[in-house]
């Protein structure tokens, strides 16, 4: 971690040329086409059982203009809002797709989300329908209904609510829907996406059928190299993250299949059952198969052998990104290949390739490890408010540690206090009802404000090296971007989530939430079972294998950014608390307020 103050020479940075959508295009483009040029191809597929049940074009083309006519049925017009909340299934994109084709306007909603939030989404994009997934989220609607006054109704989809809405659509002509979807144009609203944001109300982004076709378009653009005729992809991520519902877009476009994964917890023994070729997740699916796997293999007696097969990893990675041939390495690399790696590369279902990296930094390291597996990381940057990709690495252009280079029709530029600053078709327009909101995000030349920190290396490369709100400056005054440090802790098996504090402080502290999991592991492998979990949160063996984590992370940053002292959660952070974000990224404003007292104890 480096202190903010020396700018780098290069300031900005723009990808290739590319041409403009038509005003014609929308997003239904892809799923009319491959509906009518291969009607058997499978598009989607879902769980049933122990085996997955493909969806051919007809059929899921099908099933979205069965509900696009229960929608007009319905009475939503073209410019309505509707809101939809569930956690990813093939529900989603079908109930997404059919909104999108009356000319309807999708809000998301996380499945995890208060009454509260519901409350506010609904009340303030104006919702006149809500799709709903249990009969747990139709309770949090009525609760919230009476405020949220727009709303007609709302159809639980886990007791026939898309039944009854197909069956209301019996009775609309064929001939209304076609005239609603050639109505659609490339600057019509889409969606309204509800940033979860780590303080404050949400607000809602706006993004046109432009705006995420040409992200999509974008996106193909960087990878298409790599894909086949053959890929699937596995979803397990929320579909109201931005992020999540850009490569269901990409794999729609592409004509990949989209399995949908049951949920998390499911995901070990359905990567197997699913065999993706691709995958999208945040860093911390990737520590956590990372941590795993080094805990069973220190757990078997192999620890000495796996940390080897760490080692040689990198280094293979390392030679190969820089064109380097070293025959030893790649002696070694073959060997682990057969006792470590093909063990990982099994977990992810045997023919995984790639995957993609959002929604926060991903650490060097674990990016070269698993290049070695034979899985690349592609790591992009990108916010909701961008449609969200703004950057990725790419088959051609690949370099760790850094988020890559700006897509094709697309600018970035830092500007004189190290924001990144961009520009580029899938911009957003502004915030829903929200003017003033909107005029502070877009710089006097029009350019976005992302509001995060970072450089352009000399190869048009950018890397992230904060937030801008979350840059800490201590009593003495130096400029520490706690995220670089966060992240070296969080490598430890034993370390959930760390929160490095200081700022107008004496010096650099952390708050660190141990992974529950991995402390029921540590304390078999060390005699501590019979104690319990708060005796175990104060245990000195424990205190000293984090203390171990920390010096570790210090030595990557100069004396006065080192963290001095830490204290142990009482518990890990989770979603339903409101301390992280549906995509597991820190509210620190949450964390800080839940936390006060132990800051103080940390400072007293």
């Amino acid at each position: 971690m480096t202190t903010l103050h020396a700018r780098p020479t290069q300031q900005s940075a723009t990808g290739p040329e590319m041409a403009p959508l038509p005003a014609s295009a929308h997003l239904l483009d892809p799923v009319i086409r491959w509906a009518e040029r291969e009607p058997g191809r499978a598009v989607a597929a879902y769980r049933e059982g122990d085996a997955f049940v493909d969806v051919t074009a007809e059929d899921f083309y099908g099933r979205v203009r069965a509900l696009a006519k229960g929608l007009i049925a319905s009475g939503v017009e073209p410019g309505d809002r509707v809101g939809l909340m569930s956690h990813s299934r093939l529900e989603w994109l079908v109930v997404d797709y059919a909104i999108l084709a009356v000319g309807g306007v999708t809000v998301p909603v996380y499945e995890t989300s208060s009454p509260d939030q519901v409350q506010w989404i609904l009340s303030d994009s104006g919702a006149v329908l809500a799709l709903v997934e249990t009969p747990a989220m139709r309770a949090i609607y009525d609760e919230v209904h009476a405020s949220a006054t727009a709303c007609r109704e709302a159809f639980v989809i886990d007791e026939g609510g898309l039944d009854e809405l197909m069956a209301r659509g019996g009775a609309v002509d064929d001939v209304v829907l076609d005239e609603r979807i050639a109505g659609l144009g490339a600057d019509q609203l889409a969606t309204i996406v509800y940033t979860s944001g780590t303080t404050g109300r949400p607000k809602g982004c706006m993004q046109t059928h432009r705006n995420l076709r040409t992200n999509v378009a974008q996106n193909l653009d960087a990878v298409q190299s790599m894909l086949g005729d053959d890929e699937v992809c596995l979803l397990f991520l929320p579909l109201a993250h931005t992020l999540t519902k850009l490569i269901a877009l990409v794999c729609v476009e592409w004509g990949a299949k989209l399995a949908f994964a049951t949920d998390l917890p499911h995901l070990q023994e359905e990567l197997p059952l699913a065999q993706p070729t691709l995958i999208v997740a945040v860093p911390r699916v990737f520590e956590k198969v990372f941590n795993a796997a080094q805990h069973k293999a220190n757990a078997e007696g192999h620890g000495k052998i796996f940390d080897k097969a760490e080692d040689v990893a990198i280094r293979w990675s390392k030679a190969k990104v820089a064109g380097q041939r070293r025959p030893i390495v790649g002696v070694e690399h073959a060997a682990f290949d057969r006792l470590v790696y093909g063990k990982l590369q099994a977990a992810f279902g045997g023919r995984l390739r790639f995957a993609f990296s959002g929604g926060g930094p991903l650490g060097e390291r674990l990016t070269h490890f698993f290049h070695a597996i034979g899985v690349k990381i592609f790591e992009g940057y990108g916010l909701t408010e961008t449609s969200p990709t703004l950057t990725l690495n790419r088959a051609d252009a690949w370099k760790p540690g850094t988020v890559g280079r700006p897509l094709a029709g697309t600018s970035i530029r830092i500007a004189d206090d190290g924001e990144i600053l961009a520009s580029g078709p899938q911009v957003f327009s502004g915030y829903w009802n929200a003017e003033a909101a909107t005029a502070e995000t877009f710089e006097s030349e029009g350019w976005f404000r992302t509001g995060d920190i970072g450089e352009i290396d000399d190869e048009d490369y950018l890397r992230i090296t904060g937030r801008k709100k979350e840059l800490i400056v201590t009593a003495a005054g130096k400029n520490v971007a706690p995220a670089p440090l966060e992240d070296q802790l969080r490598a430890h098996p034993l370390i959930s989530q760390a929160i490095v504090v200081g700022d107008q402080r004496p010096f650099v502290a952390a708050m660190i939430a141990v992974d529950e999991e991995a402390l029921d592991e540590w304390a078999t492998d060390h005699g501590l079972d019979d104690v319990d979990r708060a005796e175990l949160l104060g245990h000195e063996q424990l205190r000293a294998e984090l203390q171990s984590a920390v010096d570790h992370a210090n030595r990557s940053v100069s004396k006065a950014e080192s963290i001095r002292e830490f204290a142990i959660l009482p518990r890990d952070l989770t979603i339903e608390s409101g301390e992280l974000t549906p995509t597991l990224k820190v509210r620190r404003a949450v964390v800080a307020k839940a936390y006060d007292s132990v800051v103080e104890d940390l400072y007293g």
